[in-house]
């Protein structure tokens, strides 16, 4: 039988990673030695084989600021600063966005590694994770790649709309 598992890691500046356990309530246990630092989160979705890490399927990023406990408490304004360009772009079309009265937002970038917190989360999957290894490096461009193609569509879709709104003047 075959059950999708997720993995929550923290890289620090320096390139640390540290295994954080699945939050509760929407709160992630503090790491002391973080305290008031922005780390990469990184959210590795696989599938698993007996019980065990087997295929990795994605891999999500998000820059976050940790609290003074080194914690991270996923509240309201997170929320909405994550959906921030879901919410402003979603489902929309250059001309429904041209149309709209208020001035247009511009899409919130996207958080991607570093390359020392790209080669950090490589070693660390080939160490930790040998049997997620086999086609963690495909993933893993295929993730940063679809973040960054996203990005270029919503700034694109701006760019049109931008076009069309001055038209309408």
């Amino acid at each position: 039988m075959r059950l999708s598992g997720i993995k929550f890691l923290y890289i620090d500046g320096q390139g640390e990673i540290y295994t954080i356990p699945v939050p509760k309530k929407f709160v992630n246990k503090p790491i002391p030695k973080l305290a008031n630092k922005s780390v990469l989160e990184v959210f590795l979705f696989y599938e698993t084989r007996d019980r065990k890490p087997w295929r990795l399927h994605e891999i999500g990023f998000d820059r976050i600021l940790l609290d003074e406990l080194g914690q991270y408490t996923l509240t309201e304004e997170e929320i909405h600063n994550r959906s921030y360009n879901f919410i402003n772009f979603g489902f929309s079309t250059p001309e429904e966005l041209g149309k709209r009265e208020e001035p247009l937002s511009i899409p919130k970038a996207v958080a991607l590694p570093t390359v020392k917190e790209k080669t950090a989360l490589i070693d660390y999957i080939k160490q930790k994770y040998p049997m997620l290894w086999k086609n963690s490096p495909e993933v893993l461009e295929k993730s940063i790649k679809a973040r960054i193609t996203a990005h270029s569509e919503l700034i694109d879709m701006v760019k049109k709309a931008s076009i069309i709104k001055k038209k309408a003047r």
